[in-house]
Protein backbone atom coordinates (compact mmCIF):
# COMPACT_ATOMS: atom_id res chain seq x y z
CA UNK A 1 0.00 0.00 0.00
CA UNK A 2 1.43 3.41 -0.87
CA UNK A 3 0.63 5.29 2.34
CA UNK A 4 0.67 2.62 5.05
CA UNK A 5 0.72 -1.14 5.33
CA UNK A 6 -2.42 -3.21 5.64
CA UNK A 7 -1.47 -3.99 9.23
CA UNK A 8 -1.14 -0.29 10.05
CA UNK A 9 -4.44 0.39 8.29
CA UNK A 10 -6.11 -2.33 10.34
CA UNK A 11 -4.83 -0.82 13.57
CA UNK A 12 -6.16 2.61 12.58
CA UNK A 13 -9.55 1.17 11.62
CA UNK A 14 -9.86 -0.76 14.90
CA UNK A 15 -8.84 2.30 16.93
CA UNK A 16 -11.40 4.45 15.10
CA UNK A 17 -14.13 1.85 15.74
CA UNK A 18 -13.32 1.79 19.46
CA UNK A 19 -13.15 5.59 19.77
CA UNK A 20 -16.45 6.06 17.95
CA UNK A 21 -18.22 3.15 19.63
CA UNK A 22 -18.78 1.39 16.32
CA UNK A 23 -19.35 -2.29 15.72
CA UNK A 24 -16.20 -3.83 14.24
CA UNK A 25 -16.32 -4.42 10.53
CA UNK A 26 -14.92 -7.65 9.12
CA UNK A 27 -11.43 -7.15 7.77
CA UNK A 28 -9.84 -9.58 5.34
CA UNK A 29 -6.12 -9.51 4.59
CA UNK A 30 -5.23 -10.67 1.10
CA UNK A 31 -1.47 -10.84 0.71
CA UNK A 32 1.45 -12.53 -0.95
CA UNK A 33 3.33 -12.66 2.37
CA UNK A 34 2.74 -16.21 3.54
CA UNK A 35 5.12 -16.30 6.49
CA UNK A 36 3.78 -17.14 9.96
CA UNK A 37 5.07 -13.89 11.52
CA UNK A 38 3.10 -11.74 9.08
CA UNK A 39 0.01 -13.85 9.67
CA UNK A 40 0.30 -13.52 13.46
CA UNK A 41 0.92 -9.77 13.24
CA UNK A 42 -2.16 -9.39 11.02
CA UNK A 43 -4.38 -11.24 13.49
CA UNK A 44 -2.88 -9.31 16.42
CA UNK A 45 -3.68 -6.03 14.68
CA UNK A 46 -7.35 -7.00 14.29
CA UNK A 47 -7.63 -8.81 10.94
CA UNK A 48 -10.49 -11.31 10.92
CA UNK A 49 -9.40 -13.45 8.00
CA UNK A 50 -5.94 -13.87 6.48
CA UNK A 51 -5.67 -15.17 2.92
CA UNK A 52 -2.51 -15.67 0.90
CA UNK A 53 -2.35 -15.32 -2.85
CA UNK A 54 -3.26 -17.00 -5.05
CA UNK A 55 -6.76 -17.36 -3.65
CA UNK A 56 -9.26 -19.44 -5.60
CA UNK A 57 -11.93 -16.99 -6.78
CA UNK A 58 -14.70 -19.44 -5.90
CA UNK A 59 -13.45 -19.53 -2.30
CA UNK A 60 -13.16 -15.73 -2.10
CA UNK A 61 -16.61 -15.27 -3.67
CA UNK A 62 -18.11 -17.63 -1.09
CA UNK A 63 -16.52 -15.71 1.79
CA UNK A 64 -17.75 -12.38 0.47
CA UNK A 65 -21.23 -13.78 -0.09
CA UNK A 66 -21.33 -14.96 3.53
CA UNK A 67 -20.33 -11.49 4.72
CA UNK A 68 -23.00 -9.92 2.48
CA UNK A 69 -25.70 -12.19 3.92
CA UNK A 70 -24.60 -11.35 7.45
CA UNK A 71 -24.73 -7.61 6.67
CA UNK A 72 -28.21 -7.93 5.17
CA UNK A 73 -29.41 -9.82 8.24
CA UNK A 74 -28.04 -7.11 10.54
CA UNK A 75 -29.63 -4.36 8.45
CA UNK A 76 -32.96 -6.18 8.52
CA UNK A 77 -32.79 -6.56 12.31
CA UNK A 78 -31.98 -2.88 12.86
CA UNK A 79 -34.76 -1.78 10.51
CA UNK A 80 -37.34 -3.14 12.97
CA UNK A 81 -35.84 -1.25 15.92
Amino acid sequence: MPVMSGIDSTRHIRRFEREEGLEPTRLIALTGAANPNTRQEAFSSGVDLFLTKPVPMRELRGMLEEIRREAERILEETKDV
